[in-house]
């Protein structure tokens, strides 16, 4: 009886070594990709803070001026008029979709858009 209870308290024993050893081991692999991830999220931070530094480098108004007093002949570059910006109550109305009498009888792009401005 003794002999018996031993045995079964060893393989308890083994049976339990395993198994924390086998959630150790997945704790190990969670923590490697929690620093994957972590790695992974600080590379796109810093091309984040790259990109955004990049884009102000290029919005630098100085910069902007010398391109256009470059390209100007080309682009056609005029600055803006104070008549050119307007209300939301200046804008003319949005055009009104009417749905096509009796249906999409035409087949293809022809009458899909009923558009009357």
């Amino acid at each position: 009886m003794v002999r018996t209870l031993n045995i079964l308290f060893i393989l308890a024993v083994v049976i339990g070594a395993a198994t924390v050893y086998d959630m150790k081991l997945a704790a190990t692999k969670s923590a490697e990709k929690v620093a994957e991830l972590q790695r992974r999220i600080d590379e796109e931070r810093d091309a984040i803070r790259h990109l955004k530094a990049e884009w102000s480098l290029l919005n630098k108004p100085d910069r902007l001026q010398s391109l256009v007093a470059r390209y100007n002949d080309y682009l056609l570059l005029e600055p803006l008029d104070v008549k050119q910006i307007v209300t939301p109550e200046d804008l003319p109305a949005r055009p009104v979709m009417l749905e096509p009498i009796g249906g999409n009888q035409m087949g293809g792009y022809a009458g899909s858009s009923a558009v009357i401005q």
